[in-house]
């Protein structure tokens, strides 16, 4: 894919974002069953980077259940990390009515903004290394193969031996209403072979609020390559969530070290 068509996409997702970022996020009040499959495999002791964390729900599920140590969460929408923010600041200051409650809570939560289509969204990381990376629906909405493998071999960089990364990808095909949302790549003067395979362009709508998103049709067989390209094992995949509970493909790595 050309370098330029790539930028258009991430613009693409972008803009969307920050336009419909507030609506969006109030049509998934609730974690969804796979992610919170993948929650409770985390232990108090855990450092926990979430990439495309969007308004903080994973983060405040980790503190609600004094899971993990330390948790940072990364974005590319200032609008869903503000509130991010004052939902996580609501919850501290409703939990602090109570000093039993209190002293239980001991996962810091952290929110920054990110681009992960830039290489400059590492120098926001902290020189220690995670022991679990979430990215949950993210990569499909990141433009080129290779541009997908980049940035998982960053993350799993940034992982400590036996550490795991998970990341949750959209199998919209399996749903006939969502087929219905693909929309020609006219639309955006794009044709066919400016794309890679499977790539599509969906439209949203919700509350008279319409727009357009990048996705990709990502397999469980492009996941294991990229894996492999990032020197992570996978070692579990699992189907959730929707009406149907397959609409989601849970993928599991571990960077080797683990005893």
């Amino acid at each position: 894919m050309e370098l330029t068509t790539v930028q258009r996409l991430a613009d693409l997702n972008r803009e969307f974002y920050e336009q419909h970022a507030v609506n969006f996020a109030d049509s998934r009040p609730r974690l969804a069953p796979g992610v919170q499959r993948i929650l409770e495999h985390i232990p108090a002791n855990a450092r926990v980077l979430e990439l495309g964390c969007g308004d903080g729900k994973v983060g405040r599920w980790l503190v609600r259940r004094s899971a993990a140590s330390f948790y940072l969460g990364l974005d590319l929408s200032p609008a869903m990390l503000e509130r991010a923010r004052q939902l996580s600041e609501a919850g501290e200051e409703k939990r602090g009515e109570s000093g039993a409650q209190r002293s239980t809570l001991h996962t810091p939560l952290s929110f920054a903004l990110a681009d992960l289509a830039s290489p400059d969204w590492l120098h926001i990381l902290p020189s220690e290394p995670f022991d679990w990376i979430l990215a949950f629906a993210v990569f499909h909405h990141l433009p080129g193969f290779e541009n997908r493998v980049r940035i998982l071999r960053e993350a799993a960089a940034r992982l400590a031996p036996g550490g795991e990364f998970v990341m949750s990808n959209w199998q919209f095909t399996r749903s006939e209403r969502l087929r219905g949302r693909i929309v020609p790549w006219a639309m955006l003067g794009l044709a066919e072979t400016d794309v890679e395979p499977n790539d599509t362009l969906l439209s949203w709508e919700r509350k008279g609020q319409r727009g357009l998103r990048y996705v990709h049709g990502l397999s469980e067989e492009e996941a294991r390559r990229m894996a492999d390209a990032a020197g992570l094992v996978v070692i579990e995949v699992f189907h959730s969530d929707g009406l149907t509970n397959n609409l989601a493909e849970y993928v599991r790595m571990r960077k080797s070290g683990y005893i």
